[in-house]
């Protein structure tokens, strides 16, 4: 008999082996000394003597002799339950080493255990589990069941035929004030200046649900999320071809190149269209020819509508290229699968079944989505120029009216070059003209710039509630937008954003506190309690739109009942919905039938305290 070995209870009958290990030990000797599971790696768990993975962490036996490592390590805890001596002695002990553990990205999908092929939960595989198999498609940082057919081309249909209408509507609102001498927009124009706040809310909520991923997000918001990020018009995402057989399987170099290819085709669709129409087919039938306005109306649609293609993918499309990167440390990870492993291979942090060398069968994609960074910083470059032309522009006083549609009636290619960026420009103060140019960097910074702070860690999600935080405040101090009701508006979706990241650090700090304390009833609580307020920031958006929409309704209602005149409850909803400062009554009046300025000046006193 000799001394219990270290880590082991000296009180228990030892029997054929050295003495029991201690709670939270472990051995890989039967005749050895006893090591802690926190000492080598808090993702084990230490039951029966021998160490296994916990749910939410990961390791591979990855080596050229994996299978049978893996196999030595599994007859080892087999022959250690054996309490007599009928043990094989080729099992006693395990010499190798142990594999490393890692933290999942997603926890969830990390179930734990032994081998390889109990690591990772149904539809998940690949390093840290953070592939989705064949009959899986990503949902942010999971994996979920391929949905039908029909639902997948519904969804795409729905998209497509809701961006269609927008650029129709602009068309028809481009072709309304080509007839109108008033310096006041449309109805649609101003729509449109709304759509656009809509859209940066949902490609900023859409990418800041993406990058975080180790944020545990409510699943409600997740599935409002994944609806968000229809409007960066992913086509990879929305067609889901993995989900047809697993030879379809788009790698992320593939998605970058794929989305590039299919925003110049739009691009090129667009400006054949405007030369079949308007170059080559009135040379064959002179009856199609057309006249200056109409050319001018054409070209600057054309034009309008390739911005707003643009305007669309760019935020999604500058993650993409910039997660394509192969910096280490930055965009890429290394996972060794042993200590002292040399050579330890580089992988894509956005796809793990990617490698970050310029060696392998990726090399040309590489070089590709290195080409395609210029697009990252031409864009804005571009907007810049454009919106900086505009605002060079020499303008007229404020009272003639008559200006805006005499400088429109240029038919000049410049002229309808620039007049197809006031979309980006056309809602903000005159000295504010370049305030776009900042939403897009807070767009920048929220979606791609958090990979560089850490899109894993707890100091992610700090980071990005304070860039959250600070354009909140800008947009506060400087109130850049002019219209009232758009100021409201975008200075709602900011509180929402800022509010859903600083409880989002809340949720995730609640998570590390939880892990700590071994899932403490009180953690769970608060982790419920903070999940409960996200959704209800959220919420709130929507419900202020909802309430908005019940409040007109109201309004035009009570004013039937008072005056029985259909015409002045068409008015109301009109000034209720366009500009509040706007002194131009009496032409939009006139558009409805409506002529006596006094009723008008009634109607519009009314409209302002029921807007209040």
């Amino acid at each position: 008999c000799t001394v219990c070995p270290t880590g082991t209870d000296s009180e228990a009958g030892a029997g054929y082996r050295a003495c029991p290990c201690l709670k939270g030990f472990y051995r890989l000797d039967r005749f050895g000394p006893c090591m802690a599971c926190n000492a080598t790696s808090p993702g084990l768990e230490c039951n029966d003597e021998y160490p296994a993975v916990k749910s939410g962490y990961w390791w591979t036996w990855g080596t050229l002799n994996s299978s049978q490592v893996q196999q030595q390590f599994v007859n080892f805890t087999r022959e250690l339950q054996i309490p007599n001596d009928t043990y094989h002695s080729t099992s006693m002990r395990f010499r190798e080493s142990l594999p490393i553990v890692y933290r999942c990205p997603n926890p969830d999908g990390c179930r734990g255990g032994v081998t390889d092929e109990e690591m990772c939960e149904d539809g998940h595989t690949g390093p840290l589990c953070s592939l989705c198999d064949s009959k899986h498609l990503a949902y942010f940082s999971t994996c979920q069941r391929c949905p039908p057919l029909w639902r997948r081309v519904l969804q795409l249909f729905l998209v497509l035929f809701l961006i269609a209408l927008l650029m129709f509507a602009l068309y028809k609102a481009d072709k309304l004030r080509m007839t109108r001498s008033s310096r006041r927009g449309t109805v649609v124009d101003q729509i449109a200046s709304k759509a656009k706040i809509l859209v940066g809310f949902a490609q900023v909520m859409a990418g800041v649900l993406s990058s975080l991923a180790y944020v545990p997000w409510p699943p409600l918001l997740l599935h409002a999320g994944s609806w968000l990020k229809k409007v960066e018009l992913n086509v990879v995402e929305m067609a889901n071809p993995s989900c047809f057989t697993s030879h379809l399987r788009i790698n992320e170099l593939e998605t970058t190149v794929i989305n590039m290819i299919g925003q110049v085709f739009l691009l090129l669709s667009i400006f054949v269209y405007y030369h079949l129409r308007y170059s080559i087919l009135p040379c064959c039938q002179p009856r199609f020819r057309p006249d200056m306005r109409s050319l001018s109306l054409a070209r600057r649609s054309c034009l309008r509508n390739s911005w707003w293609i643009l305007f669309l993918c760019y935020p999604s499309t500058t993650a993409h290229i910039l997660a394509t990167m192969p910096y280490k440390n930055w965009t890429c990870m290394k996972l060794c699968h042993y200590d002292g492993h040399q050579d330890c291979p580089w992988y894509l942090k956005a796809d793990l079944s990617v490698q970050c060398n310029y060696d392998g069968a990726n090399r040309d994609l590489f070089l590709i989505c290195w080409s395609m960074s210029v697009y990252v910083v031409l864009l804005p470059l571009l907007l810049l120029w454009g919106l900086f032309k505009r605002h060079r522009t020499p303008t007229q006083t404020e009272h003639d009216t008559g200006f805006l549609f005499q400088r429109r009636r240029r038919y000049g290619a410049r002229q309808d070059l620039l007049t197809s960026l006031e979309f980006l420009d056309e809602n903000y103060e005159a000295k504010f003209w370049y305030w776009e140019l900042m939403e897009i960097a807070r767009k920048f910074l929220l979606t791609c710039g958090i990979e560089y702070f850490g899109s894993t860690s707890l100091s992610g999600v700090a980071v990005a509630a304070l860039i959250a935080n600070v354009f909140l405040l800008l947009h506060a101090q400087f109130k850049p937008i002019k219209r009232k009701s758009d100021h409201w508006l975008q200075l709602l979706s900011l509180l929402v954003i800022s509010l859903s990241l600083m409880l989002g650090t809340l949720i995730a700090l609640e998570q590390a506190t939880y892990e700590d304390n071994l899932g403490a009833s009180s953690d769970r609580h608060d982790r419920q309690v903070f999940s409960i307020i996200v959704l209800l920031v959220n919420g709130l958006f929507i419900l202020y739109l909802f309430g908005r929409i019940v409040f007109v309704v109201y309004c035009s209602v009570k004013k039937v009942r008072a005056r029985k005149e259909v015409c002045r409850v068409a008015l109301f909803f009109i000034y209720l919905f366009t500009d509040d400062n706007s002194d131009d009554s009496y032409s939009v009046g006139s558009e409805v039938g409506v002529q006596d300025e006094s009723v008008l000046g009634s109607l519009a006193a009314e409209g302002n305290s029921c807007d209040e």
